[in-house]
């Protein structure tokens, strides 16, 4: 009998010593992931001669992905959300063609991100349908209530777990709650945190080693769900659009870490993080947030598919990828530098004078949150123009939203700039940028009091709280506006004019587009006391003559130029042999500074000069046309 119980005994020594030679083994995984790609199908950023974009775009991106995947073992593909909204590609074909490359590319989860939903949930199901005809890959959302529109249940699961080998890598995802989604009747639920905590205790539940969330929250929640929620290691994030050079790293309740990454936008970044699990433990590797930029070739299959899709925009929008609306001298920018107390930005100054030139109202505003894209240095196509103002859809143009004008009172004026204020480091989407308004306001103020009141100028003049002023925005703005800020409006015109079409006009009048911040909104401190109380607000503008640019210039040229003080103004153009060409400015003018643009389409090749007066002043300075 001795013997078969040593035989048994050694038989159990070798399966015991097999099981924890197995679990101790390494095993390494890559995760590569991307974000916010909003239908960029195709590559944007500087242009080659042939207007061919050189950054980004899906059939580059998927070059890194499938060099990753073909030398690198246990990859997992991941997408943060925002497929949707953002580009013709979307206006034509509304995600389908990006889900089936995705599917071609082997994606593992997408988390529905909150444009998901701008045209509701039965269109997203219909597009899940569409696209996911031939076979699927987990779309993954775990704070969403799908009761109110069963069907997206078919295709929207809470997590889903990747096996490699022994190893169990749960993934999870959640759709941030933004008062702005067209979800109904889907409920986004707004208890994240403890959202993330039962789906975490779930994963364990079901054995999953490693803990991926994979989060359309922001970085913000993010690092909070990251400080509060134990059992997560790593965030894959969007929504921000930022692009994390290293991830994050934030320690949880049981104080270890938590690896926070987000790719940026676009396809403009794939990122890709490796780790090792062995004995239960850990391991991050590397982390490299590689460029697909104009060194990554095409994959010339989907190149091939993106270009017959361009055909099919083509043919229902016009040439907007080979037709130069005009040039951008400069890239314009949609943020301005951290430090700058000048927080409106080169998009939307460019934005707003462009409601005001199609309709001629006083003032125009947007937010930042609707303006989705710069637009960069170089000749600009409809395609670009699209892509900066690309949020709404429209169902009559199948462009975006459409203008609105309405009269609104000083009062109320303030209270929708407020509404922006108040949400400054909780949601800088809603912060205003305005076109023939300038303002001030301080920070440290309770929300609802930010404002400086004596600081506010309607085209150089002061507020006047009784007195109604007009106003373009967008249909998205008159929606904050109205719905969430409870401002009051009157006499509303939704105009049958496409914020698209209205950019694309003006980039044409301009030719040549030269944007910065100038100074339309500041951002005060308590320490500056006069710019605080607004006393010194007419003092603050000299008289100046600034030089004109671009220059050489051809056709259009911008003068900018300042009055300390009130008065009849004159802005006149000569040639070189001192004969007056035209006249851009004759009229009474208050203090401060404005902007004239000369288009000289009519006018030979030369040297011109251009002077001007004002109560006494006088300054004349030298452009050279040249055609």
């Amino acid at each position: 009998m001795k013997k078969p119980l040593n035989l048994i005994f050694t038989i159990s020594i070798m399966i015991f010593t097999f099981i924890n030679f197995v679990n101790a083994q390494e095993i390494p995984v890559t995760i590569l992931h991307t974000n916010d790609s909003h239908s960029h199908l195709d590559a944007g950023g500087p242009k080659t001669c042939n207007l061919e974009g050189t950054i980004g775009g899906i059939s580059k991106a998927a070059s890194v992905i499938r060099l990753i995947k073909q030398t690198e073992s246990n990859v997992l593909t991941l997408h943060a959300g925002d497929f949707s909204t953002g580009d013709f590609f979307f206006n034509a074909y509304f995600g389908v063609p990006e889900l089936q490359i995705m599917k071609q590319l082997g994606f593992d989860a997408l988390t529905v991100g909150n444009h998901e939903f701008d045209l509701g949930p039965s269109a997203l199901n219909d597009v899940f349908t569409a696209g996911f005809l031939n076979g699927s890959f987990p779309v993954l959302s775990a704070n969403l209530d799908l009761t109110g529109y069963p069907p997206l249940s078919q295709f929207i699961q809470p997590y889903t777990i990747k096996d490699f080998g022994n190893l169990k890598v749960g993934i999870f995802g959640m759709t941030i709650p933004s008062p702005l989604s067209n979800a109904y009747p889907v409920i986004i639920n707004e208890n994240v945190a403890e959202t993330a905590f039962a789906t975490v205790l779930e994963l364990q539940n079901q054995g999953a080693d490693v803990i991926v969330f994979l989060s359309h929250l922001g970085s913000e929640i993010d690092q909070q769900i990251a400080a509060n929620i134990p059992g997560i290691h790593f965030i894959i994030g969007g929504h921000d659009h930022s692009a994390f050079q290293q991830p994050l790293v934030i320690m949880n309740p049981e104080n270890k870490p938590v690896y926070i990454c987000q790719a940026g936008s676009y396809y403009q970044n794939i990122g890709k993080l490796k780790f090792t699990f062995e004995n239960d433990v850990i391991t991050l590797d590397e982390y490299t947030l590689i460029p697909v930029d104009k060194n990554v070739p095409a994959v010339p299959e989907f190149k091939a598919v993106i270009d017959e899709l361009k055909t099919g925009i083509t043919a229902q929008f016009g040439d907007v990828f080979h037709t130069v609306e005009g040039f951008a001298l400069r890239d314009l920018e949609t943020a301005n530098t951290p430090d700058s107390r000048m927080k409106d930005t080169p998009m939307g100054n460019l934005i707003t004078d462009s409601y005001r030139n199609k309709t001629h109202t006083k003032i125009g505003i947007t937010a930042n949150g609707l303006i989705a894209e710069k637009i960069y240095r170089g000749a600009i196509t409809g395609a670009d123009v699209f892509r900066s103002v690309s949020y709404g859809y429209d169902t009559a143009s199948g462009l975006d939203f459409n203008l609105v004008t309405f009269d609104i009172r000083g009062s109320e004026l303030v209270k929708g700039l407020e509404i922006g204020l108040s949400m400054i480091g909780i949601d800088n989407d809603f912060f205003l940028q305005v076109s023939g308004m300038k303002f001030k306001y301080d920070i440290q103020k309770p929300a609802g009091e930010r404002v400086i009141l004596s600081s506010v100028r309607i085209n150089n003049s002061p507020l006047h709280p009784n007195k109604k002023y007009s106003v373009t925005v967008n249909e998205g703005l008159l929606g904050i506006l109205i719905s969430l800020g409870g401002v009051d409006v009157e006499n509303i015109h939704i105009l049958q004019v496409p914020e698209y079409k209205g950019l694309k006009d003006y980039v044409r009048k301009l030719r040549f587009l030269y944007y910065t911040a100038e100074g339309r909104i500041k951002e005060m401190n308590q320490g500056d006391a006069a710019d605080l109380t607004g006393d010194t607000e007419r003092s603050e503008f000299c008289y100046e003559l600034k030089n004109n640019y671009p220059n050489p210039f051809n056709p259009a040229t911008t003068i900018d130029y300042s009055l300390s003080a009130g008065g009849f103004t004159t802005l006149k153009i000569y040639d070189l042999l001192g004969r007056e060409v035209t006249t851009l400015v004759n009229v009474k003018q208050d203090a401060g500074s404005y902007s004239v643009i000369w288009n000289a389409s009519d006018f030979s090749s030369g040297v011109y000069f251009y002077k001007l007066q004002s109560a006494g002043f006088v300054q004349t300075k030298r452009m050279i046309l040249t055609r």
